[in-house]
């Protein structure tokens, strides 16, 4: 069949519409496949640090401290000239630097290629916590820095047995836990006589160091059955002082702390008569001894007024306390006295002395006296008056926040 022009005509333009679309469509669908194209993220390199310097442009040599060595005797033996550690030294008059203490670890940054291992950078671990870094690159540069620390909320529960000690202890928690909840509660838990199948839930905080406990931090919440009686311990601010107090409000803070010191053990309690540990004759002890490493701090027991400070024959260094018309306290044997002076008012808990043994003494204690109108009385069935309870003005403020406190302690189950 022979076309007509006319035909052929409409067969071209269909054609070059024909093309001309498919053309479109590929362009448009590569636009789309453009458009639509994802990029993908690559990763940063992750960097792996110690003590804030980048691991791989270091060779490091980790030790710890031994018997008989010093800042300079390491900084020597790790190729660090006498002059520089001189300058240590003029650096350190307001902080000393150098004060290095036996089992602590130390790591030493050499260059990659130094194969006598020059230390240019000694990191010395203070505590878990802290760390002093000796920057030898370019002069002598020394300070402080913090760890980054993690504070975790934790829980911890037990039945007692025999101890507070011995039940933490058997959960794996640290002896820190014992102090402080002794502290929280030492006004109203007798921790030299619990009793058996006594129980505890509390809230507290754990400071955590690359995912590793390095301390036990503030004691929240809790509550301690004792006796068969719940001691209870809600955190509230109260005059801008954070105390703890019951779920009616009572403060259970005691005027008088039933133990002056950190949770330790009675090694010799209130009698009219024991064989005294010296003169090996019967004589009456009317005081509580609490056994404690040298160095303890001890409390003062209540607010009062220092009376004495002095060294006494029998009594070693020993303060007295007047708290007021009616009650003093007195502690013996003390190693050293605290900061306060004859005439100075102190509050409950300010550091008044620290433990030590001087005086008629066999070993390190804290000889403890409560006197009611001159007369000494057994400072364990002491039973002072309460501190004073929520503001009736913060009442419904109270309420409002122990909530949250009460339910989360509700939820933790005793084991």
């Amino acid at each position: 069949m022979k076309l007509s022009k006319t035909n052929i005509v409409l067969i071209v333009v269909l054609s070059v519409i024909v093309v001309a679309g498919v053309a479109v469509a590929v362009i448009m669908l590569c636009g789309r496949t453009e458009d639509n194209r994802e990029e993908v993220a690559v990763p940063e390199p992750v960097v792996e640090m110690r003590f804030g310097f980048p691991v791989d442009q270091w060779t490091i040599t980790d030790d710890t401290v031994r018997q008989g060595d010093y800042l300079g005797t390491i900084l020597n033996r790790y190729g660090v000239p006498m002059s520089q550690v001189d300058k240590i030294a003029r650096i350190s008059d307001s902080v000393d630097y150098t004060r290095i203490a036996v089992g602590r670890p130390y790591s030493v940054f050499s260059s990659p290629d130094d194969t006598a291992r020059v230390a240019k950078i000694f990191v010395y671990e203070n505590s878990p916590l802290m760390f002093t870094v000796f920057d030898f690159r370019d002069s002598v540069d020394v300070f402080r820095k913090y760890h980054d620390v993690d504070t975790v909320v934790c829980t911890a529960s037990g039945r007692i047995s025999s101890s507070l000690w011995n039940v933490l202890d058997s959960k794996g928690y640290d002896w820190d836990l014992a102090v402080g909840m002794s502290q929280v509660w030492a006004w109203t838990v007798d921790f030299y006589a619990l009793q058996k199948d006594d129980w505890f839930k509390v809230i507290f905080e754990e400071y955590r160091v690359d995912g590793e406990t390095v301390r036990i931090g503030k004691v929240l919440a809790g509550v301690f059955s004792h006796n068969g009686k719940e001691r209870w311990a809600i955190p509230f601010v109260n005059d801008s002082v954070v105390e703890f107090f019951d779920t009616c409000g009572q403060s259970i803070r005691k005027t008088f702390m039933k133990a002056p010191l950190k949770f330790t053990r009675i090694s010799s309690r209130y009698t009219n008569s024991r064989m005294h540990p010296i003169h090996h004759v019967p004589k009456a002890h009317l005081a509580v001894d609490f056994s404690a490493p040298t160095g303890t701090p001890v409390y003062a027991a209540s607010d009062g007024r220092i009376t004495i400070r002095q060294y006494g024959n029998g009594a070693g260094n020993y303060v007295k306390i007047r708290h007021n018309s009616i009650y003093e306290t007195v502690y013996m044997h003390l190693s050293k006295f605290g900061k306060y002076n004859v005439g100075d008012y102190v509050h409950q808990g300010d550091v008044i002395g620290y433990v030590g043994s001087t005086g008629w003494s066999t070993g390190p204690h804290l000889h403890y006296e409560v006197h009611e109108n001159g007369k000494k009385i057994n400072p364990l069935n002491f039973d002072p008056p309460t501190a004073e309870p929520v503001d009736s003005a913060n009442m419904e403020r109270f309420d409002r926040e122990k909530r949250p406190w009460i339910e989360k302690i509700d939820k933790i189950v005793v084991e």
